[in-house]
């Protein structure tokens, strides 16, 4: 049995917090070394802090002017974690069973140095199609030769649902210190599998992770995903084999497949607002660049 540490960044997590630590509290073959929350600092945080306090966890706090998902994890790591093997948590992922942490966590070698659970939802929403395609049922280890293949899809990962080599993390220098709202275990990854070693993705390890989206709150999310890719320009180096395009159309069929009416009525909007999204974020540094000069 492989002692685990746990990371879990919180953000009014009042509505979370009660799952998160039951779920945490009912795996099996698992031995938690800490279990570490960083709660950032909005309203009142007192009753969050009470329960991770009366379940025997950790908490600190970070500042909402210095949150990023990067640094807060990186912080977590580095600062509190002290064994092999480190569990990423979002606070909205309830685990799917009493094993999940324990079959994740036991993927984690000295050559599979990353390794991201399954992700899926409640409902049959256009969430569940996209999570469908891109969490499949197979287990698969991606290293460095199946990158030219694989081209961008080669570094996806989730922290919402993750396990970390923290010996390989520390030496590879975690993050880099970049503050980062999204793709951190993106970036991540490409780090180890360019450094020859592998990633693995966990299909028998579970998580239920929903997300109730506006149009207006998709357009942003996606925004800001197309400004990181403009942030990062070294992944533009490699191709989009599963394109926008596809994985829309991809749910459109499963949608006719299952005859969802809700999907296929939000559908378009909602892939517009994505498209839309993406591209404005990817174009938004040459605006921001084209105002200073």
């Amino acid at each position: 049995m492989v002692k685990t540490d746990i990371v879990c960044p919180l953000y009014n997590a009042d509505d979370y917090i009660d799952s998160l630590i039951l779920g945490l509290q009912n795996q099996k073959d698992v031995e938690y070394g800490t279990v570490v929350f960083a709660v950032t600092e909005e309203g009142d945080t007192t009753l969050v802090r009470s329960k991770i306090e009366a379940a025997g966890y950790n908490w600190f706090s970070v500042e909402k002017k210095e949150f990023s998902h990067s640094l807060t994890r990186e912080k977590a790591v580095f600062d509190y974690c002290s064994g092999d093997v480190v569990v990423m948590l979002s606070q909205d992922v309830k685990l799917k069973d009493n094993f999940s942490v324990s079959i994740l966590a036991s993927q984690i070698s000295d050559e599979v140095v990353f390794a991201y659970g399954r992700q899926i939802t409640e409902k049959k929403n256009i969430e569940h199609y996209v999570r469908k395609k891109n969490y499949c049922e197979t287990s698969y280890i991606i290293e460095k030769k199946d990158i030219e293949k694989l081209q961008l899809k080669a570094f996806f990962a989730s922290d919402a649902f993750s396990a970390y080599h923290r010996p390989t993390f520390i030496a590879l220098n975690g993050y880099d210190n970049i503050p980062m709202m999204m793709n951190e275990d993106m970036y991540y990854s490409k780090k180890v599998i360019e450094a020859g070693l592998k990633k693995k993705y966990v299909a028998e390890a579970v998580v239920l992770h929903s997300h109730k989206l506006k149009l207006k709150q998709l357009y942003t999310r996606y925004y800001e995903t197309g400004k990181w890719f403009a942030q990062h320009p070294e992944f533009n180096e490699y191709k989009t084999t599963d394109s926008g395009f596809k994985l829309a159309m991809y749910v459109l069929r499963q949608a006719f497949i299952h005859f969802n009416i809700p999907v296929l009525f939000r559908w378009l909007p909602d892939m517009v607002s994505r498209y839309l999204g993406m591209q404005k974020g990817k174009k938004s540094l040459k605006v921001i660049g084209s105002d200073k000069t």
